[in-house]
């Protein structure tokens, strides 16, 4: 297969969100070794993935003392490499066209005429969650992520709303703080949780897209402000929270 180049520097959530990318690209003959930032290695979201070769680390221009000169270095080399490559590409969702959905930011920016938008996850073996669960949560389970680790604005603590709303069931809290939280260095892992859960309550986050990969019922989900990754989730939740406010 031919060698394609993807320079992407944005979070886990929004690597979910290229995945039609990565797919398209596959389904046309390109391996696509990616330019990400260094947690999309070291939370292995990507590990069991067919269309990405190696994952080449870059500086998260968000976090970093100056933005502009991290994105000029990403660049830099991202150029450097490039001429190792059959096709190259990249995305820095710097400007959005008005209700453009972010995989379509993306499209516009690789030049990909992307029809398929599924998005996906790649869980491999999960049989020691299911395990976990058929041993621990026999019952059922709910799963929340109160508290997000890199996009506090979103943080929602949901308990009231769920003894309010839900059945009594186990809260497994996969946010900072809770006994799920980084549990496994792999991802997936946790991504599993959410598939086994009766119940989802989640704040804008990976999470979210994960579930959505999977094709989860979306119980809530709770966005802190007009996070324009709120037109990104294809199975439509029952209830929407934005802003501290009930739309759904």
């Amino acid at each position: 297969m031919k060698k394609a180049l993807v320079q992407y520097s944005h979070g886990l959530g929004d690597v979910i969100l290229l995945t039609p990318h990565l797919r398209y690209l596959y389904d046309i003959g390109y391996i696509v070794d990616l330019m990400c930032r260094t947690e999309v290695r070291t939370s292995h979201l990507l590990d069991n993935c067919p269309y990405v070769g190696e994952l080449i680390e870059i500086g998260n221009p968000w976090t970093a003392k100056d933005f502009n000169q991290q994105v000029l270095d990403n660049y830099d080399k991202f150029v450097t490499i490039s001429n190792n490559y059959d096709w190259i590409g990249c995305s820095l969702h710097l400007t959005q066209l008005p209700r453009e959905h972010k995989i379509d930011i993306t499209s516009r920016e690789l030049g990909l005429d992307i029809t398929d938008k599924r998005v996906e996850v790649f869980l491999g073996e999960d049989d020691d969650v299911r395990e976990l669960v058929e041993r621990e949560y026999p019952d059922g389970y709910i799963c929340v992520n109160s508290n997000v680790e890199f996009h506090t604005e979103h943080n929602w603590d949901a308990r009231d709303w769920i003894r309010e709303n839900l059945p009594e069931l186990p809260v497994l809290e996969l946010g900072r703080g809770g006994d799920f939280y980084r549990k496994w260095p792999d991802i997936n892992k946790t991504f599993a949780l959410l598939k086994h859960a009766s119940y989802l309550v989640l704040n804008s986050s990976v999470f979210v897209h994960a579930a959505d990969a999977m094709e989860c019922e979306i119980e809530a989900i709770n966005y802190g402000n007009h996070d324009r990754k709120m037109d990104c989730v294809n199975v439509e939740p029952r209830h929407i929270r934005r802003v501290g406010k009930w739309v759904k």
